[in-house]
């Protein structure tokens, strides 16, 4: 990776004396955030799927039978707002591979339902996605592959929110020293 070694270069030049190796791995990450949409959008355009499309579709057919799901379960496990996932569903419905139905035990309630259609959709995208990944990654030992699984786990711990209440999250752990740094400048 010549561009990171360069980067290091003039931050050692601009910046001698100070530590960068914890900076290295969130450039490399940066840089797999920027790749990975382009990855997952090749991988998928054959089925006429958005990255998004075909989580809706993992997530529903990830729920169990009847492969169905509230919307705010859907919305959460996605990260996505209300009205972003009502335009998703949306286009999904109008494909047919995805299903409105009204909760029987609540008729405020909608559920939304995976498809037959859907289902093989989703399935066929995901033995696609399951290829091109060993295709990828096939270079790489089952050892490599687990240490870089146990390293995106770390990074991830480190940047996800923990459910203990008594630790801040990582971002306002950040503000903090955002704080004190300009205390004492």
């Amino acid at each position: 990776m010549k561009w990171l070694s360069q980067i290091s270069e003039y931050w050692k030049t601009e910046y001698p004396g100070r530590d960068f190796e914890r900076v290295r791995p969130l450039v490399r990450l940066s840089r797999l955030a920027q790749l990975m949409p382009a990855f997952q959008k090749h991988v998928l355009k054959p089925h006429d799927l958005t990255p998004t499309d075909y989580s809706i579709l993992g997530a529903l057919r990830r729920a169990g039978r009847p492969r169905q799901l509230m919307p705010g379960d859907l919305y959460n496990a996605l990260g996505c707002t209300p009205g972003g996932l009502t335009k998703m569903i949306d286009r999904l419905v109008r494909r047919g591979l995805v299903e409105r139905l009204v909760d029987r035990e609540d008729g405020r309630r909608a559920l939304i339902r995976l498809t037959k259609k859907g289902e093989v959709l989703g399935d066929r995208a995901f033995d696609d996605y399951n290829e091109a990944a060993a295709r990828l990654l096939g270079r790489l030992s089952a050892e490599e592959l687990d240490q870089i699984d146990s390293a995106l786990e770390l990074l991830l711990e480190c940047l996800e929110p923990t459910d203990q209440p008594i630790y801040p999250s990582p971002f306002e752990a950040l503000d903090g020293l955002r704080s004190a740094g300009r205390a004492t400048s």
